[in-house]
Parts: C-alpha cells; structure tokens; sequence
C-alpha cells in the first residue's frame, strides 16, 4: 500500500511554490496595473486642467460658478428667471464629458418643442461644442465626444416617455425646467442612475428650474423646505446629499436688458415667482388664498355633537388619502384628520381607516371616488372589500364638468366667513369656513402647491401634480351643500353665567361612547357597527 507524503511545516514542498517564470509574469502584470493607473491618474488630472468653459467662450456669474462647484450628489439652481440656469445646465454636462471619459448623461425637458427653444438653442449658440472636438447627431439628439462621452437630449412628458429610456443607464441626470415635468416621471429616470465600471463615477442629479407648473409641490417639498429655502445641505433617506442653489435676475448681469425690464414689469403672482424666485407663490397657483396663518390651527376639542364625515381618494401606486371632517353648527369644515400612505392594499386600507378612529367615534357618511366602484376582471370592486373590512362607503358623484364645480366648492370654503368662537376669542372678526388641524400636512401641502390645468379646461387643476388629499377633500365638501350659513351677532355671544367665550382646549378631536344614548348617529336600535355607513339626519 502506497505511502501517503508527509509535508514538513519548515520546509514547503518545493512543487507548491511558484515557478521562477510564474512569479516574474505576476510581477509584471502588478508593475503594469500600477502604471495603468498612474496613467489614469494622470489622464484626469490633465483633462481636470481643460479649460472646457474658456473653450467655449463662456464666463460664470458667480452663482453659476457656485452651481458648477457644487459636490453633492442631488442639486437644484433656480428660482427667479433669467438667473441663467439653463446655460450652467448645459455647460456643467459639457465639462463632466470632456472630465469622464465614457460617462453617459441624459438631458431633459417635458417636450421636445421646449427642449428645442431651451437647451438645444443654447448649444446651438455655441457650435454644439465643436471647440471641444465633439460631434452632433442630429437624428438622435446625442453629442458624442472622442473620449467616449455621451450627451443625451431627451424628451419626457410621461412615464410612457420615460420608460423608453428603460433600458438605458446614466450617471448623470439634468432637468431643465423640472417643476414642469410631473414628479412620477422625475422619480422614474432617477432609477436609471448607475455605472457598470468602477472607473466612470455616477454623477446625480442637476436641475433647474422656477416655481410653478406640476412637480413645484414635489420641488418644494424636497429641496426647498428642507434646505431652509437653500440655507442648509441635508441629507436624504438614501443618504444622498441635497442641495438648493437659490438664483435671481440680479444675479445674472449678462442678461438682456429688455428681458430684465420685461420681468420687471409684471405683477403679482407672476412677479412673485419670476423675479422673486418666491416659492410660496407662484403663477398658475390653484388655491393662492391657503394661508397657514388663517386656516390652520394646532389640534383643539371639537365638540361631539358635530358631525363626522370622510372623504376618500384610492390610490396604490399613488398615494392612497383619507381625510376626516368635523362640521360645526354653521356648516364650517374642521378637517381634524388624515391618512396619506403608498402601496397599501384596499383591505388595509379599511383596517387603517378603523385603526385611525377613536373608540366610539361615529362617521356619517364615507364620500369616495366613484372609480372605487368598478370592476376589473374577476377581482371585487374596491369599495366591496372596503365594505367587507367594516368601511361602507357612498360615491362622491363625478358627473360632467363636476371636476370643475367641486374646485369652486373647495374655493368657498377657503373663503372667509363671520369667526367662529375659538377665531372670536382671539380677537377675529372673520375666518375661513375650512380650518385645518396642523397635523394635516398633506392636505394644506397640496392645496397650497397645486397648479391650474396648462392642457384642457384652465379651470381646472393639473392632474400630474399631487392631487390626492385636494381630491378627498373635493369629494366631502361637494356633498356638504353649498356651504356655511351663519347667524351674525352685533357682538361676542357669552356663557349662561355672563362669561365670554374663550378658544377650546388643546386636546385632539374626540368622539363619546356610542353608549351614549343622546349621540346623533344612534338612529335606531343597534347604532351602526364600528366604519359602518350612517345616513346623516
């Protein structure tokens, strides 16, 4: 039997160790890649010292040149019009091809009509970087570089827009004008952010753009408000780095004269949002008369004798939005709660509508989008696995040109009216016939950034915007009645004992026991089942 080797710890098999030959090709395939990138290092650095915006005869203001320092990996220049914001757009891709050999960016714009009078027009200007030794397809909107770099000229209205880039990567993303493209769209090309070599770094974002137009709502809410209107970087939940860039007409002294003279001359909204760059503010605005300081309150008691109701906009993909309304004695609307959640399934949603509810609290009608009725396929129309989860609900009617009326219903309702006790006490003499609580922030979100229509009935408001919370709330005060009646008084009402009125406490809005036999919705024997639907008296 043979004997099996013995392999001394001291001394290694001689057959184990690396041949002469093996060991001078390791070595030189090491001194190789070092040199490699040496030469890389180096290549960078050279193409770091390319004068790209001296090439292309192009000087930064100062803000601009704040734009192209900008490190981090999501940024946002703009505001007023005529801060040059689509120049430092073109010219930041420009220098990051010449700077990253084989880096692919995609430029956008919601059509290629304004893509054409915007950036296209702006790279016309300047010989579509010939200077540079660039070469420009103008069947396919792409400039390509000798490096490899790719400059992509692209158009997205929609997300059907957007998924023809599907298959695509980028490592670097530019949105001109991005409060006009619809924030789903933004939010799908973003997902098409990624580099497959380890030598061509992923960029981000870069964007520019003025108040106003479908995304501002989704604009404000990321960059604006976080920032402190451009004052702090954040970071976001996916650890990115956000930063906002602010931009005014002064801040650009290369602009036309009779450009900065026409902005100059105009008015209110439109002045507020082009040449104050003012975000709260903004031409197109659908409901400018939402003013924080008039019609929201911080949490109080509302009296269980008011009348409860929902209103309710479905959504999966987009977000699902409830609200509960309060109405007091003089047909006001206290909107006191709401949900607003993603990809939550229409069972849960019923559970989350029942879990949200207090013991005992009592709805009277539950008004819901009339789509929640249809039925697709086999599957049970929404509103029956509502009902089978404990919430009945009542369609909220949307007959033709209803869209339009409920937008004038929500407007009176803003609108003020004779102050209610808690506003009297404070010393008002009017208030707005809607009060939201503080805790609302979806609802007095959206109706303060939600645009008019640009396509179809200008009255209406745009659907690509945020329009989840609006739409509930579109949906309980048309089937409210025409609004608040009010008994005026010559002066401040007073208690039984002789004292005036104060505000409400500071607690949440609660509901009794049903037990209590004087609660309105007992209407008969059994009182209805918690989420169950009872018709209002």
């Amino acid at each position: 039997m043979p004997s099996t080797p013995k392999f001394s710890a001291s001394k290694p098999n001689s057959e184990l160790e690396p041949s002469p030959l093996l060991t001078a090709k390791l070595e030189k395939l090491r001194r190789l890649k070092t040199l490699q990138a040496e030469a890389q290092r180096l290549e960078s650095e050279r193409l770091r010292k390319i004068d790209v915006f001296g090439l292309l005869g192009y000087t930064p203001t100062p803000k601009q040149q704040e734009f192209h320092d900008a490190t981090e990996y999501d940024v946002l220049y703009g505001g007023a019009a005529g801060g040059g914001k689509t120049r430092a757009l073109l010219m930041d891709d420009l220098r990051d091809c010449v700077r990253h050999p084989g880096i692919r960016i995609g430029a956008f714009r919601r059509t290629y009509g304004e893509l054409k009078e915007s950036l296209l027009a702006e790279l016309s200007q300047i010989g579509y970087a010939g200077a540079l030794g660039a070469t420009w397809n103008g069947t396919e909107y792409e400039l390509r570089f000798p490096n490899g770099s790719l400059l992509m000229f692209r158009y997205a209205e929609s997300v059907k827009d957007a998924s023809r880039r599907q298959g695509g990567q980028y490592q670097k993303l530019t949105f001109d004008e991005r409060t006009l493209t619809p924030p789903d769209v933004c939010s799908f090309l973003e997902s098409r952010l990624r580099s497959g070599r380890s030598d061509i770094p992923v960029i981000g974002i870069r964007s520019g753009t003025n108040p106003g137009g479908a995304g501002h709502g989704a604009v404000k809410t990321r960059y604006i408000k976080p920032t402190n209107y451009g004052e702090n970087v954040i970071t976001d939940e996916r650890n990115r780095t956000v930063r906002f860039i602010p931009s005014k007409l002064a801040d650009n002294p290369h602009v036309n004269p009779e450009y900065a003279q026409d902005l100059m001359g105009l008015t209110g909204k439109l002045r507020s949002a082009f040449l104050d760059g003012d975000w709260d503010v903004f031409a197109g605005q659908m409901f400018p008369e939402v003013k924080r300081d008039r019609h929201v309150l911080d949490p109080i008691a509302l009296p269980a004798t008011w009348k409860r109701y929902n209103g309710v906009d479905w959504g999966f993909t987009a977000p699902w939005a409830v609200l509960w309304g309060a109405v007091d004695e003089d047909g006001r609307v206290w909107i006191y709660r709401e949900l607003y959640e993603r990809g939550v399934g229409e069972a849960e949603q019923a559970q989350r509508i029942l879990a949200a509810e207090a013991a005992g609290e009592g709805v009277a009608v539950r008004f819901a989008d009339d789509a929640m009725w249809a039925t697709r396929g086999d599957a049970k129309p929404i509103a029956a696995v509502y009902a089978d989860n404990g919430v009945h609900l009542t369609a909220a009617g949307k007959g033709a040109g209803s869209r339009v009326t409920g937008w004038q219903r929500v407007r009176s309702y803003l609108a003020e009216g004779p102050a209610c006790p808690h506003h009297r006490a404070h010393g008002w003499e009017t208030c707005p016939r809607l009060h939201l609580f503080s805790t609302v922030t979806e609802l007095y979100r959206e109706l303060s950034d939600l645009p008019h229509a640009t396509k179809g009935d200008p009255e209406d408001a745009d659907t690509t915007a945020d329009d989840h919370a609006v739409d509930a709330a579109r949906y309980l005060l048309t089937n409210l009645g025409a609004g608040p009646e009010y008994l005026v008084l010559d002066e401040a009402p007073v208690s039984a004992q002789g004292e005036r009125l104060s505000p409400l406490g500071s607690s949440m809005a609660y509901q009794p026991d049903p037990a209590d036999d004087s609660s309105w919705w007992l209407d008969d024997d059994d009182g209805p089942r918690p989420g169950g639907t009872v018709q209002a008296p």
